[in-house]
């Protein structure tokens, strides 16, 4: 079946350039939207939060959404939210001189009004896999780039990224100009300097006085099998080498799956647990309230590398997933590798004995020097409204 969004391609490239023309945009009208339209989370919202703490005597800040449900949260903050679907919504888009998202233009529905409006990708993680253009080659890459110039989900005015490494990333996967990239940081991250660990773990029933150990790996490609992140949770639940290392280091092990990956129904312990998905309403702080990080092939380590503890890569179906679900650069390995389990054997051991190695490396690639202490958010603001000025460009 053809996905419903290359059935609509070609209407999409009339609208879109249609809205280029129009000449009543609004520079202090700017839109944000997450998450294909599902969530409130994310850079945007993080940058849309701070918009409205510094920001909203200058600005108009407005969300959008495909889910009536955030729009009646934001509203009983005071906040302006409108559904994508609606007239008001679409007049927003219309009016807007700013628009922000974290996956694309579905960010703003299946007809995006946004053409014309300085565009800007924060986008929902830096890493090293190979999406979009990444995946293409030869005249499929040369004509999935020709069609780009009419119209792309991934549209933007600006990319937003947190080093040189990162902006020779989003080069390459979405052929841009360099010109229009600024290393910001990424402004989900600013949280994790100030995020309180006891009232965070308190809040999803953990006693702050357990040290945790999160593990949050990325989602599996069917192709590997619908089971196949089950079979890797139920091994570590089974594992008797891991449950004697968190029982004597006094540490919960808690998973928290991709938000595509299906449920797991395993009970709670003492020592592992899966969150489920209604207890994780913000990422960032879930993560700068653990102890230690346990991922995969997920660019959640570029966020967790900036609280400086500990990451182990638990890879044990490594061969399985380049093969069968993505392709990552050749940097990944080296990285992964400097501090990686592929049994619950090893993945105890690392936990017994925490390994720094990896956070450097991740540090030293995608956290330039120039952002180090500052406000992503504000460094976000001033690459959009001075063009970069304010802001590296690459």
């Amino acid at each position: 079946m053809i996905p419903y969004k290359k059935i609509i391609y070609p209407l999409n490239i009339v609208l879109f350039n249609l809205c280029r023309l129009i000449p009543f945009r609004n520079k202090r009208l700017w839109i944000f939207g997450a998450l294909e339209g599902k969530k409130y989370d994310d850079n945007s919202k993080a940058m849309f939060e701070y918009m409205l703490q510094a920001h909203s005597d200058e600005y108009r800040c407005v969300w959008l959404t495909n889910n009536a449900n955030i729009v009646n949260q934001l509203r009983a903050l005071g906040h302006e939210a409108y559904l994508n679907s609606t007239w008001k919504g679409k007049k927003i888009q219309l009016r807007a001189g700013v628009a922000f998202y974290t996956h694309g233009l579905m960010d703003f529905g299946w007809w995006p009004l946004v053409g014309g409006a300085k565009v800007v990708a924060l986008w929902h993680g830096m890493g090293f896999k190979q999406i979009y253009n990444g995946k293409y080659h030869g005249m499929k890459l040369r004509l999935k780039k020709t069609l780009d110039h009419f119209f792309s989900w991934t549209y933007r005015n600006v990319s937003t990224v947190t080093s040189e490494y990162a902006a020779g990333w989003v080069t390459r996967m979405f052929t841009l100009n360099p010109k229009q990239i600024y290393i910001t940081g990424q402004p989900r991250n600013d949280v994790l300097r100030s995020v309180n660990r006891d009232e965070v773990l308190s809040s999803i029933g953990i006693n702050p006085k357990k040290k945790v150990a999160i593990f949050m790996p990325t989602y599996r490609q069917q192709t590997m099998g619908e089971d196949a992140m089950e079979r890797i949770v139920t091994a570590l639940y089974q594992s008797k080498e891991l449950h004697d290392v968190l029982q004597e280091k006094n540490m919960l092990f808690l998973v928290k799956l991709h938000p595509l990956t299906p449920p797991i129904e395993l009970p709670d312990r003492d020592d592992f647990r899966i969150l489920s998905y209604k207890d994780v309403t913000d990422n960032q702080q879930l993560m700068g309230a653990c102890d230690m990080l346990v991922t995969d092939y997920s660019s959640c380590y570029v966020d967790y590398a900036l609280v400086l503890r500990p990451i182990i890569f638990y890879m044990p179906d490594e061969q399985d997933f380049y093969e069968k679900s993505e392709t990552l650069d050749e940097g990944f390995t080296e990285i992964a590798h400097s501090c990686r389990a592929a049994t619950d054997t090893e993945l105890a051991r690392l936990i017994a004995n925490p390994s720094m190695a990896a956070v450097d490396a991740i540090n030293d690639l995608f956290e330039d020097k120039s952002i180090r202490g500052t406000c992503y958010a504000e460094n976000v603001f001033h690459a959009v409204v001075s063009n970069g000025k304010n802001a590296k460009a690459k």
